[in-house]
């Protein structure tokens, strides 16, 4: 029978390598990191017309729903084993999860992206995508790509990711994008607060983690066409909104179309979801 100092020892272990050594547990499985881009994008002028079929997937918790929790915040919570049923669905089914810059190359280079291509997002950053959603993406070779509130980083809520655990997703696979710095309805806000969310929150995150981030989904799905060339002036080039779709056009990156992945989705939703979308 071990001693309680053994068990103690054992137990400040496993918490410690679920943190920050997230590293060297990613590295025994074998994941390849998310693209670290060494390059600034920009988007071209005039924007080209070019349309590619990309379904992007919205999805925000994975977790086990409370009862207690507001309606809408259980609307949003999928189930853990909901979601891996449907990424093992969508792995049978043979799509691909591409990354950001795929998408990017495709649109405003053409290049292609195989058959049944498909981007995975989480909006909010919240600490269950590390410990709930990764370890099922590297199971089955996905990426994807984490919307963070760039102001609930190692904020205190414990709900939220930290610093170190966004750097272990990164390395897990999971791209990082901006949310904003506080979550705003930026069509409600001044020129000047609009600016300052879009730029703070990629500044805070490009230093955080030593690389461009370009890539943006608006708080509550809320822009206009003030806020896309705002967007574009803080550094974005590809932006995502709650609007339904999966035809993405490269003359409008800084609105691309998502399917909102609930609570009931289940695998069959996911199925219709799909089908309709791009039947």
């Amino acid at each position: 029978m071990p001693s309680r100092r053994i068990q103690l020892a054992a137990a400040v272990a496993t918490l410690a390598a679920a943190t920050c050594g997230a590293g060297a547990t990613d590295a025994k499985v074998g994941t390849t990191p998310a693209e670290r881009p060494k390059e600034r994008l920009r988007l071209p002028t005039p924007l080209p017309k070019r349309h590619v079929v990309v379904p992007i997937l919205m999805y925000h918790r994975i977790n086990l729903a409370s009862p207690s929790e507001p309606a809408v915040s259980r609307r949003l919570t999928v189930h853990p084993a909901d979601f891996a049923r449907q990424m093992a669905w969508l792995k049978r089914r043979g799509y691909r999860t591409v990354t950001q810059r795929e998408l990017f190359a495709a649109l405003f280079e053409g290049r292609p992206l195989g058959r049944r291509p498909i981007l995975i997002t989480f909006d909010d950053g919240y600490r269950d995508v590390f410990f709930r959603a990764s370890p099922v993406l590297v199971r089955l070779g996905f990426r994807a790509t984490a919307y963070v509130i760039s102001g609930r980083i190692s904020a205190g809520d414990s709900s939220f990711l930290t610093w170190p655990l966004l750097r272990a997703l990164e390395r897990r696979g999971v791209e990082i994008g901006s949310h904003t710095v506080r979550h705003r309805d930026l069509t409600s806000l001044s020129t000047k607060e609009t600016l300052t969310e879009l730029a703070r929150s990629r500044r805070t995150l490009e230093r955080a983690l030593g690389h461009p981030v370009q890539w943006l989904a608006y708080p509550f799905g809320r822009y206009d066409a003030r806020v896309e060339w705002l967007a574009r002036r803080a550094g974005y080039v590809l932006a995502t909104t709650t609007r339904d779709g999966v035809r993405q056009s490269a003359s409008a990156p800084l609105s691309l179309r998502r399917l909102r992945v609930l609570d009931s989705t289940g695998v069959r939703g996911l199925a219709h979801l799909l089908a309709a979308a791009e039947g």
